[in-house]
């Protein structure tokens, strides 16, 4: 019998579906855990007793898999459950936290199999502010950064770095507008904007020295492996945050790191402790590399498919290898 890797992530995770196709050409079993399905669309049958080994059955359809053998865990996305409007609301936010509590029981019972990666060092790794002293750890040289609600704080950082700052959101946040998806991107911090720090006592922000840039670099790690692309973003709308250029996802080409530069990677993920990370790095004109951050859920898809590079293989390869 095939051994089997078990994917969670969401419905309309298209990128996993290469990864679920490339496992099954290693000869492996995949088994898909689209969490905002459960518990409408999928089952779960977790039994213990004193005198048996536990089981905990994965049922779609006729499907059944014992989740206790499985090899590996690829924790991608967790997505909240699709419940039916007709639930009754005052039951619906116990019927959520039940859920989730249930799958997180679950995900914590399997710490035989390999995870890329476990969930606590995923969420470790989301913060910022302990991101940027493991990276400086790791060799990293990184931007001046202040992370504050202190309007009078914001005022002095911007004076001491000559009005030269950016500032950004400490998650990635979007919005509906006009029936449209907005994204709060990095952005230039001018002197008009000083006037409106106020607004810090209700919600902090992050401040950064801006840092000269040659290229920008995006880096995916999949164990030893680094796929590095870089953007030249300089001089138009994504000069700050190359995201908000439109289209300067088409514009990145393959790259290299310095062979130091590249130990400063692999160490930083070894502090984390995680397989797979999505790292952002800007090359100064003068050759230097300076981190900005590493996403342990970062998006790889769209460097694989402007770039052309084998992520999804390499992530088959670090699920499925002895």
């Amino acid at each position: 019998m095939a051994e089997t890797v078990l994917i969670i992530t969401h419905s309309n995770d298209e990128p996993a579906g290469m990864v679920v196709e490339a496992i099954k050409a290693r000869g492996f079993d995949a088994v898909r855990f689209d969490t905002d399905r459960f518990p409408v669309e999928l089952r779960l049958v977790l039994e213990q007793s004193t005198q048996q080994a536990p089981s905990y059955l994965f049922v779609e359809g006729d499907r059944r898999v014992e989740l206790t053998k499985v090899k590996s865990v690829w924790y991608r996305r967790f997505y909240s459950a699709r419940l039916p409007t007709e639930l009754d609301e005052r039951y619906l936010n116990y019927s959520k936290l039940e859920i989730k509590t249930l799958l997180s029981s679950l995900f914590a019972a399997l710490p035989n199999a390999r995870w890329i990666d476990p969930i606590d060092r995923v969420h470790r790794a989301h913060h910022k502010v302990p991101q940027l002293e493991l990276a400086k750890q790791a060799g990293f040289t990184i931007p001046d950064t202040l992370a504050t609600n202190d309007p009078a704080a914001a005022r002095r950082f911007f004076d001491a770095h000559g009005g030269k700052v950016v500032t950004k959101m400490l998650n990635a946040i979007s919005f509906t507008d006009d029936g449209s998806e907005q994204m709060v991107f990095t952005s230039k911090v001018h002197e008009h904007h000083l006037e409106e720090l106020d607004g810090l006592r209700y919600c902090p922000a992050v401040f950064q020295e801006m840092v000269d840039k040659d290229v920008e670099l995006r880096v995916a790690v999949v164990g030893k492996k680094l796929f590095i692309a870089s953007v030249d973003s300089k001089g138009g709308a994504g000069e700050v945050d190359w995201r908000r250029g439109g289209d300067l996802a088409y514009h990145f080409k393959p790259d290299t790191l310095p062979p130091d530069v590249a130990e400063c990677v692999h160490r930083l993920m070894a502090l984390f402790g995680l397989t797979y990370g999505s790292l952002d790095i800007i090359r100064t004109p003068d050759g230097k590399h300076v981190f900005l951050e590493v996403n342990s859920a970062g998006e790889w898809a769209w460097l694989q498919q402007m770039v052309g590079m084998p992520i999804h293989e390499a992530l088959a390869d670090a699920l499925t290898c002895p």
